[in-house]
This record gives C-alpha cells, structure tokens and sequence, in this order.
C-alpha cells in the first residue's frame, strides 16, 4: 500500500490546476493571557506574534503547490493589501500572480483571529463581501478562459465572498463544454454548480444536511449514507467526499455502496483550512488515477498533517511522504526510495548505507549494524536478493529467503531502512542503488580494505564517504553453517541444502 500511495504522490508534480474562488488573507495573532482587564470582564492578550497566511482560494492553492502541483490562481484582491501583504505571500509559496485580478475599489477579505494560550478567543472579519463590479467580473471571465485550456483540473473554492457571481458559473460551464476538466467544488451552495457537473464535491456534514432540509442527527454517518443518493441527485456530482472532522469521511459514487473512511485522532487539532488540504490532495489524486480508497486515504493523511499544525497552514510533499513511508521500514521500490530520499534530504539527515546477504544473523551483525548507525542519523541497508546471494555464496544458499532476512532486519533498532537489490541488470553489487540514494557514508566491511570495491566508482560519483569497519573475529554465516552441517546427522544436513 505505502508502494502504491508514493507512486500517486510522485505524479503530483505533473499536474497543473487552475484554482478559482474568493481569496482570503488569514491573519493570527498570538499570545498568552493571565489577567482580566480592569475596564471590562475581557482577557488581556499579551501579544507574542502576528502570522499571516493565505487563506480561501489562496490556500487551496498553497497547499497544491506544497504538495508538488503547479498552480494557476484566480481571483480577485484588493490593492489595499496586494503589494505589502500578500503578493510576499504569494512569492513565498511560489504561486504567480498573473490570473488575479486588482481591484482597486475593493478592500481585500481578512480574516484575524486572536488566539490565546493554544485557545482562539475572537475573529473579526474585514472586507468586501459584495458583487464584484461588472469591470473586474469580465476580466476575471477573460482570465478563466486564458488559463482554463492549459490546466489538468479545476478547483472551485466558493466562500461566497462575492467572486463566483452567476456569470462566472455561466462561463464556467462553457468553458467546462468547450475544455473538459477534472473539475472539484467546495461550496455552501454546491446546487448552484449543478451545470457543470462535477467530478468531486466536498461538502462538510453541516453543509450537506443544509442542502437536504434534514436536521442534525445522533449518527452523522449512518444519517449521510442514507441520503447519498439524494446527495448525489442535488450536485449531480460523480464523487462526493463528504467531511466528518473527527468522523472521517464518507465517500459516495452512483451505483456503488458509500464507504466511511474513519480519521486518526489528533492531540490539540486546529481544523483551520483542513478542508482546503482535503480538497486540494483529493483532486491530484484522483487525477493521478487513483482508486477512491487510496484518494480517500491520501486526502486524510494530509488534512491530519494541517490540523497537527497552528493556524491556516500547508501539507507539503515532504509531510505527505513522511507520514507514509516512516509507517515501514521496508522499501520495496526505487520510487519508494526517491520518495525517502526526498524527504530525508529536506530534513538534512545525514544517510548511512551499508549492504550484505545478512542470511543467518548474529552477534557481528548486530555490532556492524550498531557501529554503522553512529556514523550519522539515519542507516539504509541493501539486501541481495535470493539469486544475488546464490551467485554471491553458491550453491544452496541462502539459506533463508529475502522476505525473511528483511523481516529480521527490520527488529534491529538501529536499521532505519531496508531495500533489496541484486537483478541481473544490477549484478551483485549495490552500485545503481548508492547512485539512487547519494548517501553521506558507504560502510563495508574491513575485508575490502585490500579488495577491488566493485561499487567504489558509484560511491565517489555522489560523493560519499567510504567507511571501513572492523568484523567481529569468528563470527560469520558460513562458520555456523559449517558447524551446523558437521553436527547434523544425513538426513538433516540434506534438508539443509535443500
């Protein structure tokens, strides 16, 4: 699963989205509080910090270029704020200005929230909320079309701030006919965008009952379920993805039975923009052709990332990996190992590797292993596969097949990671593996001290240090299946080398 999961991810980074909704500038002011002030029963917040982060429509976007999209954003802002606020944030996210429109007549939408010991206290609203001018409305439907044919999917982040009028939802529905795209909608109104039929919706429970008429009920899941159909019928959407917070989520498709997707539990969760993550990592996996299981699972792991997090915050490429990979030690790809790679890099650990046959463990293993974790922080270990170490040791061996060998590595506390190698294409030797890896040390054994390295010019291509460690006198796989074979009786020893 983890395999199939990173493979999704990998694709991300080819997709290009056009993201088109109300854009919204969050703004967090931190602090902590001990005393009542003495003009009104109210907390006085000592003021620690002030963050700002792009929120609405900016933070779908955000969070697809974190996770490897390219993104094209369209919407409308303010002159009040573009300059010195948020094209700095625009910048800092790698997102490109060119689709917005500048409005000088209308102040941007803010969003502050003061926050208090970990405990939100108060948000104020500012801006305009009102139609946009016919003006902006028409350049906005010229932006839409010039950046609709060169995207993958559409991502419309409806927060009913004025910037998706029904002309724009008319527009969108010609250019849907004219260009057809993979398109995903998060909205109060979803029955608004019935004309364009959307290939995933992503109502939150409050917002689907609100659509149904229906009253809030003691079991939200069993509630949703049975109105998927209606549910279905009133967005005439494909897919929907219907949010539970803490109950996970409930995917519904015509003709097929709704599964639940439950959410893993998280200390101290700040759902703030958790629904664009959602959205956001949802739709590039689906346009990655993923299966709704796998696109459910993705879209969770990443929305859990966001609420681990302070404020509107971002799940990046690296977060998403870190989540999957770290949930096994065993690599069972090189995709998998460039996801790793990835992912330890951003986090400047230093990389050991070392490799071996590791057929029948004991003690000099394990102090190998030991002193090769202490030359930096994370150690990966190449194992030759089953034909490797027959062509390696000969005849018979080995003696335990791959997945049992790796399955044993895996107990040693100080393995990080396991990856086999050893096709014909590779040969014997961990060569294409090291060039994949670019680890900062090679660790052999100090038998090669005057041996020819096969794997020597792969190890000064990337630029690693070679470390040779000392093997503990009398202790190898052969010796003990040498004693073994001379205390077995016929019948056992021919066992043995079978």
């Amino acid at each position: 699963m983890s395999q199939k999961l990173l493979e999704l991810i990998h694709q991300f980074e080819d997709k290009k989205v056009l993201v088109v909704g109300d854009f919204i500038l969050d703004v967090f002011v931190y602090g902590g509080t001990s005393r009542i002030s003495p003009e009104a029963p109210v907390p006085v917040v000592d003021v620690q910090e002030k963050v700002e982060r792009l929120g609405g429509a900016g933070n779908v976007a955000a969070n697809l270029q974190s996770l490897g999209a390219s993104v094209f954003l369209c919407s409308v802002v303010g002159e009040d704020l573009f300059e010195s606020r948020v094209k700095p944030l625009l910048n800092e996210h790698k997102i490109q200005a060119q689709y917005l429109v500048h409005d000088d007549e209308r102040l941007t939408e803010v969003k502050t929230r003061i926050v208090a010991d970990q405990h939100t206290l108060l948000r104020f609203d500012e801006g305009d909320h009102c139609s946009l001018n016919e003006s902006s409305e028409s350049l906005l439907i010229d932006l839409l079309e010039e950046a609709y044919q060169g995207c993958d999917a559409v991502i419309i982040a409806d927060y009913e701030k004025g910037v998706i009028s029904e002309r724009v939802i008319a527009s969108l529905v010609q250019l849907q006919e004219r260009f057809p795209k993979f398109v995903a909608i998060d909205s109060k109104r979803l029955s608004s965008f019935k004309a364009l039929q959307p290939d995933l919706v992503k109502p939150n429970y409050k917002q689907a009952i609100s659509l149904l008429g229906l009253s809030p009920g003691s079991d939200r899941i069993a509630q949703v379920t049975q109105a998927s159909k209606r549910l279905l019928e009133e967005t005439k959407a494909k897919c929907i993805a219907l949010t539970l917070d803490a109950d996970g989520a409930v995917w519904m498709e015509e003709a097929k039975k709704p599964l639940h997707f439950p959410i893993a539990s998280v200390a101290q969760a700040d759902v703030c923009g958790a629904g664009d993550t959602y959205l956001g990592a949802a739709t590039l996996a689906l346009i990655s052709n993923a299966e709704q299981a796998d696109a459910a699972q993705i879209a969770e792991i990443a929305s859990r990332c966001v609420v681990e997090k302070s404020g509107t915050a971002v799940c990046t490429r690296v977060d998403l990996i870190d989540k999957i990979v770290n949930k096994t030690k065993v690599l069972d790809s090189e995709p998998l190992l460039a996801c790793l790679i990835e992912q330890l890099k951003a986090k400047n650990k230093r990389i050991v590797f070392t490799n071996g046959c590791f057929d029948i463990m004991h003690c000099g293993h394990t102090h190998y292993l030991q002193q090769a974790k202490k030359l930096g922080d994370v150690l990966v270990v190449g194992v030759n596969s089953d034909e490797s170490v027959g062509r390696f040791k000969g005849k018979g061996r080995p003696i335990n097949v791959l997945a049992d060998r790796m399955h044993v590595l895996a107990a040693f506390s100080s393995v990080d990671y396991i990856i086999s190698f050893g096709n014909e294409e590779d040969g014997d030797n961990p060569a294409n593996l090291i060039r994949a890896l670019k680890p900062d040390v090679v660790v052999k054994g100090e038998d090669y001290k005057h041996k020819q390295l096969p794997e020597l010019k792969a190890i000064n291509e990337v630029g690693a240090e070679l470390v040779l460690l000392p093997f503990t006198h009398g202790k190898s796989t052969t010796n003990i299946i040498r004693r073994i074979q001379g205390n077995s009786a016929p019948n056992q020893l021919t066992k043995l080398k079978a």
